[in-house]
């Protein structure tokens, strides 16, 4: 009964350190706002309409400079994909936490004009 016991607590206690030691990873992690919200700022002031709704995913990566790199756009709109990167690529960014060569998904959307 004993060793039950104490092999009990064992398991508890090493389960418990893999549970806070995956904790510290996300920590590492760029938070997903400051990100989006350093976007926004840059496509902030378009001339780009549409009639309806559009959205790409932009996949890309940041360089030593602190600058995006455009790696891809999924996009059913051609015209959207253009404009995302003439308007990302190259333009630096301020985002904490940004790892140089790590590649990152955001998803777009942009709303109809009316």
């Amino acid at each position: 009964m004993k060793t039950i016991k104490v092999l009990l607590v064992l398991a508890i206690l090493l389960c418990s350190k893999t549970i806070f030691a995956n904790d510290s990873k996300m920590n590492d992690l760029p938070k997903t706002e400051t990100i989006t919200v350093e976007i926004q700022k840059i496509l902030k002031n378009s001339n780009l309409e549409f009639n309806e709704e559009v959205s790409a995913n932009v996949y890309f990566t940041i360089n030593n400079k602190s600058e995006i790199v455009v790696l891809s756009i999924d996009s059913d709109s051609d015209e959207l994909e253009q404009f995302l990167k003439y308007k990302l690529n190259y333009c630096k960014i301020q985002a904490e936490g940004m790892a140089p060569g790590r590649k990152y998904l955001i998803p777009v959307k942009l709303v109809a004009s009316i």
